[in-house]
């Protein structure tokens, strides 16, 4: 594009004008890269949707159990909430749930023998789950890969389907947070609501909403 003198001269004479039009010439050349930000394959930390604290009980007329976590990837069951217990509870899709360990920061997952354990990275085809609520509040979650539901019940002999413990109750957190946050140098020095359930200020109120969450 020719510029003749007069344009020449009134742009040099209209600094701030110049600088507008530069601005809008990289930014419309840089439209491609803005447009495809790069993204974090770590669910939990993605801030597009609300991330929920809750221990998920399960029981029958003889026990009465807490889904936990061990750091070893153990996933077992502790009659007492502990810090092993409480999970992180996260949608990714309609109806479906990634579910990490706080303390742990294990992912739950299921593989294909169906057998359940904790992955320290996210596997999609292991660690969705889709949730069914149910009438009385309670909750089942089924593997979104694998045709099973989540359970405590021992696989090896097994309980009567009465007995059955696949029906899971999302509680609250009421175990104090401040002793955890040793376990995260990362954030010392940041700001931590320790009365929030949320103190990492990982909620973002919008998109997907689970009745986990409520």
């Amino acid at each position: 594009m020719k510029m003749v003198k007069g344009q020449f001269l009134f742009f040099s004479q209209c600094p701030l004008l110049s600088r507008f039009i530069l601005c809008a010439f990289v930014l419309s050349c840089s439209r491609t890269t803005l447009a495809n930000p790069f993204t974090d394959s770590n669910p939990i930390l993605d801030s597009s949707d609300q991330v929920r604290l809750r221990h998920l009980y399960t029981g029958n007329a003889h026990t009465h159990l807490h889904l936990q976590i061990s750091p070893e990837g153990v996933v077992s069951g502790t009659q007492e909430k502990n810090l092993y217990s409480l999970l992180e509870i996260k949608a990714v899709k309609p109806s479906i749930l990634v579910m990490r360990g706080m303390m742990s920061s294990r992912y739950l997952c299921m593989d294909s023998k169906q057998q359940l354990y904790g992955s320290v990275k996210y596997i999609a085809d292991d660690c969705n789950f889709q949730e069914v609520p149910l009438t009385d509040g309670y909750n089942l979650y089924f593997s979104e890969k694998h045709p099973a539901p989540l359970t405590l019940t021992p696989l090896k002999g097994g309980l009567p389907s009465g007995k059955q413990m696949t029906h899971f109750l999302p509680l609250k957190n009421t175990i104090p947070l401040e002793h955890m946050y040793n376990f995260f140098p990362q954030v010392q020095g940041t700001h931590l609501d320790a009365g929030s359930e949320d103190p990492l200020g990982m909620i973002n109120m919008f998109n997907i909403i689970s009745p986990s969450q409520d």
